[in-house]
C-alpha cells in the first residue's frame, strides 16, 4: 500500500513526462521475483504475460531467469520480439481452450505443453500436436477469491482419470495436472486442498501404470491493495509442506502474474476539475476506467489513491476524463482537500491495469516509464 515514489520524485517525472504516467520499478519487480522464489524453494517460477505483458516487464523477468506462461500468439510474438528463448521447457501454453491453428502454430515453434479440461480440446490438441505434452485442468472450489477462474475452465476430480485414460488412447503424453485457485486468493487453504486432491489422483494413476511427473500450482499469490495481506514466506508454509507429498523428482511449476508485477507500477495523475454535487465533493482526475483504473472493472480491485495533503478529509467521488458517466472509479474514497493541478500517487497498478486499458473518447493509453 505504500508508494516507491515520493511527491518530490512524481513532480520531477510529471515535469519530463507529463501525466498521466505509470512508473515501473525495475527493482521492485527484481524483489517481488526474489521472495517468491524463496518462499516457494522447490517451485519453478513461469510469469503469466496476461498480467502486465510491457516488454520492459517481461526483459527484467527474463533478466532474472523467470520461465513465462503464455495464453496467445500475441504473447508469444512478444517474448519473440525480444530475443528471449522459448524452447528447452521455458515456455508454457496454458490455454484451456485454443484454436486449432493456435496449437499448430505453438507446437511448430516448440513448445510442447498445452493444457486441457474436456475431451473436444484433447482431440484437438491430439490432431494438432500429435504426440504432445499434456497438463490436465482441474477445478477448484474457492469461494474467498477475488476472480473465479474455474467457473469458465477445470474439469472435476471425478473427470481426471477418464480423461486421462482418453489422452493415453489418443497418443498424448500426459505430463500432469495444474490448477488455479482463483485470481488475489488472501488465503493459502484452496492450494493445500487442491495439491492434496492432486495427489490422491496421481497415486491412483500410478496403480494403473500411469505415472504423472509435473505439477502446475498455478497463480493467485495476493497483494495488498487497500487492506493487508498474509507475508509471501508465511502465506507458503502450508503450500511447500503439502508439495512434500510428491515424490521428490516431480516437478513442480507455478504461474505467477500479479504477484511478480502488481506492486512495481504506481501510476502518477493529476486532478483536472472538482465539483460540489449534492453536497458530495467530486473530483475529475486525467486517468480513469477506462485506461488504468479498468482493473476496477475487469479485475475486481480497487486502489489506494495517496494525497500528500492532509486537512480537510472527507468521502467524495473520483471520476476519470472521459465523457461517459460510468467513469466513476470509487464513490468513497476519503481524501483530504485537493485543487486543480494537484498530483494523486496510486499504488499497486503493474497487474491487469495497463493490459486492458482502452483508447475510449480518443484517450491515449497511459505510458509507462522505467526507474531502478
Amino acid at each position: 500500500m505504500h508508494s516507491f515514489l515520493d511527491f518530490d520524485q512524481a513532480r520531477d517525472i510529471a515535469k519530463k513526462h507529463g501525466t498521466p504516467v505509470l512508473v515501473l520499478s525495475k527493482q521492485k519487480v527484481i524483489e517481488k521475483y526474489s521472495k517468491l522464489s524463496n518462499a516457494l524453494p522447490r517451485v519453478s517460477l513461469y510469469y503469466a504475460l496476461k498480467a502486465n505483458p510491457y516488454v520492459e516487464v517481461v526483459r527484467i523477468l527474463n533478466e532474472v531467469g523467470s520461465n513465462f506462461d503464455i495464453c496467445s500468439i500475441g504473447e508469444f510474438n512478444t517474448l519473440q520480439g525480444l530475443q528471449i528463448n522459448t524452447g528447452n521447457g521455458r515456455v508454457i501454453y496454458t490455454n484451456p481452450t485454443k484454436k486449432e491453428e493456435e496449437i499448430r502454430f505453438i507446437h511448430g515453434q516448440g513448445i510442447d505443453l498445452f493444457v486441457f479440461d474436456n475431451s473436444l480440446e484433447l482431440r484437438k490438441i491430439a490432431q494438432s500436436a500429435p504426440g504432445g505434452n499434456v497438463l490436465l485442468r482441474l477445478e477448484v472450489s474457492n469461494p474467498h477469491c477475488v476472480v473465479n477462474l474455474s467457473y469458465k475452465f477445470g474439469a472435476e476430480a471425478g473427470e481426471a482419470e477418464p480423461l486421462i485414460s482418453e489422452a493415453v488412447s489418443l497418443g498424448l503424453n500426459v505430463k500432469g495436472l495444474c490448477f488455479h485457485v482463483g485470481s488475489q486468493t488472501a488465503n493459502p487453504q484452496p492450494y493445500v486442498d487442491t495439491i492434496m486432491t492432486c495427489k490422491k489422483i496421481a497415486d491412483r494413476l500410478t496403480s494403473r501404470g500411469i505415472r504423472l511427473d509435473l505439477l502446475d500450482i498455478g497463480g493467485g499469490f495476493p497483494v495488498a491493495y487497500t487492506s493487508s495481506i498474509m507475508p509471501i514466506e508465511k502465506f507458503c508454509e502450508p503450500i511447500n509442506e503439502a508439495l512434500d507429498n510428491f515424490p521428490p523428482d516431480t516437478r513442480i511449476i507455478a504461474e505467477p502474474g500479479r504477484f511478480l508485477v502488481g506492486d512495481a507500477i504506481v501510476l502518477i495523475t493529476k486532478v483536472i476539475g472538482k465539483s460540489r454535487r449534492k453536497d458530495v465533493q467530486w473530483y475529475f482526475l486525467d486517468d480513469g476506467l477506462y485506461n488504468s483504473f479498468s482493473g476496477k472493472v475487469y479485475d475486481n480491485t480497487d486502489y489506494n489513491i495517496i494525497s500528500e495533503k492532509t486537512r480537510n478529509r472527507e468521502q467524495c467521488v473520483v471520476a476519470g476524463p472521459t465523457c461517459d458517466s460510468f467513469d466513476v472509479i470509487s464513490t468513497k474514497k476519503v481524501l483530504p482537500e485537493l485543487e486543480m493541478g494537484d498530483l494523486l500517487l496510486v499504488t499497486s497498478m503493474g497487474a491487469y491495469t495497463s493490459c486492458s486499458a482502452s483508447e475510449f473518447n480518443c484517450h491515449k493509453r497511459t505510458p509507462t516509464v522505467v526507474v531502478d
